[in-house]
């Protein structure tokens, strides 16, 4: 009896011991993991940062005067968050986890504290784990790294970093940045743009001048170097003024874009972005004798404005008829150098060629300037057609046009 009871209490002893082995394993093994996260939640403010501190300090028996620099890694392209794993673990080989205080992913960056404080070494690191991730992945990093503070203060010094990261939004996003090198969104972030003169000559179709207040626009952009938020603000208004002067018909095509400026990742896309619009805008507008075509477009562009009257006047009868060539081929070139497809073209001409004739009085019937125009017998077709264009009648708008030649003739 006294036998088993040894025994048994043998195996009790032994099983505690295992127990607490296992315990203080498992302790030690999760031990960096609450000490990361301690100081994560204290940098993100997490409840009592102060109380939070002390503990972390307390428990892991961490200096609080310990100096340190943070580092954010960001990649300037979309990515898979594996990637960014990838990313984590690129880094940690480089700086060595020796001296890394944390290493934790927040929203779409990296974010390490580290002890290792000589500049020199860091930037050297640094450019290293960009190559990698460039010749792994193939994507950019930015990266900013702060001053030398202790670590007591890495709360303020992750809301400085971040605003630093602000200026990848004016880069191409493959750059190691000091802090101190970098401002964005100074004292003076204020611009006075010239929306008015772009406006003018998106309208007027003067695309060599709207070139140049695109490129002013731009410049003083990056120059003044406001927060993306606010940069953003600028070029939506930027943008806005651009697609008042385009046609009707295409106003809900360009609206669409406002998403494209308000998701971009860089000004760089943006800028061209807006610049092509503005530029396909412009040369929509401009008169026909500033427009440079290939001679099949400018020979189709005669042919229409010699048949305007014919009322068979189509792309298959011009293409099969006249120029001899494929009606597909002459759609596509006629839509990518004049912005509009063929019929639309014809049907813009016409309105414009009926508003001048009802204006000047020369046909008194409605009739007649349908026939002038190419609508033949069908005076009610013309009809509709002319008040979805100008949104007035024929009837209306010779009213109007009579009253108006009467006030220039009153003394």
């Amino acid at each position: 009896m006294y036998k088993s009871n040894c025994v048994h209490n043998c195996d009790q002893e032994g099983m505690q011991e295992n127990f607490e082995k296992m315990v203080i394993s498992e302790a030690d093994r999760v031990k960096p993991i609450i000490k990361e996260q301690f100081l994560r939640e204290y940098i993100l403010g997490c409840g009592d940062t102060y109380e939070l501190f002390n503990i972390y300090c307390k428990t892991f028996g961490v200096d609080e005067s310990t100096e340190t620099r943070m580092i954010i890694f960001k990649p300037s392209e979309e990515f898979d968050y594996d990637d960014l794993f990838f990313l984590k673990n690129t880094a940690e080989q480089y700086i060595g986890n020796e001296n890394i205080l944390l290493s934790t992913t927040i929203h779409n960056y990296l974010l390490v504290i580290t002890d290792c404080l000589d500049r020199t070494v860091i930037i050297e690191i640094l450019d290293k784990v960009r190559k990698t991730v460039k010749k792994c992945y193939g994507y950019n990093l930015m990266v900013v790294y702060s001053n030398v503070s202790q670590i007591s203060e890495v709360p303020s010094v992750y809301e400085r970093l971040k605003k630093c990261m602000g200026y990848a939004f004016y880069s191409d996003g493959d750059e190691t940045l000091y802090e101190n090198d970098v401002i964005v969104g100074g004292n003076n972030t204020e611009m006075q743009p010239e929306y008015g003169a772009i406006e003018h000559a998106v309208r007027t179709g003067d695309s060599e001048i709207l070139k140049k207040l695109l490129g002013d626009f731009f410049k003083n952009l990056e120059k003044v170097m406001p927060t993306p938020a606010v940069a953003k603000t600028y070029c939506l208004e930027l943008y806005v003024c651009i697609i008042r002067s385009c046609s009707v018909d295409k106003i809900e095509k360009y609206m669409k874009g406002i998403a494209s400026v308000q998701e971009a990742k860089n000004i760089a896309k943006i800028k061209k972005y807006i610049s092509d619009i503005g530029m396909e805008i412009a040369l929509s507008n401009a008169p026909e004798s500033g427009k440079i075509y290939s001679s099949l477009i400018r020979d189709t562009i005669k042919i229409i404005d010699e048949n305007i009257e014919n009322e068979n006047l189509s792309l298959r009868w011009l293409a099969g008829t006249i120029l001899y060539t494929n009606v597909d081929y002459l759609g596509k070139l006629f839509k990518k150098e004049t912005g509009k497809n063929f019929s639309h073209y014809v049907m813009e001409k016409r309105m414009e060629m009926a508003k001048s004739l009802i204006l000047e009085g020369k046909k008194d019937r409605i009739y007649e300037v349908a026939e002038k125009v190419g609508y033949g017998s069908n005076s009610q077709y013309f009809s509709q057609v002319f008040k979805k264009y100008t949104g007035v009648s024929p009837l209306e708008y010779k009213e109007f046009a009579r009253l108006s030649r009467e006030e220039k003739t009153t003394p």
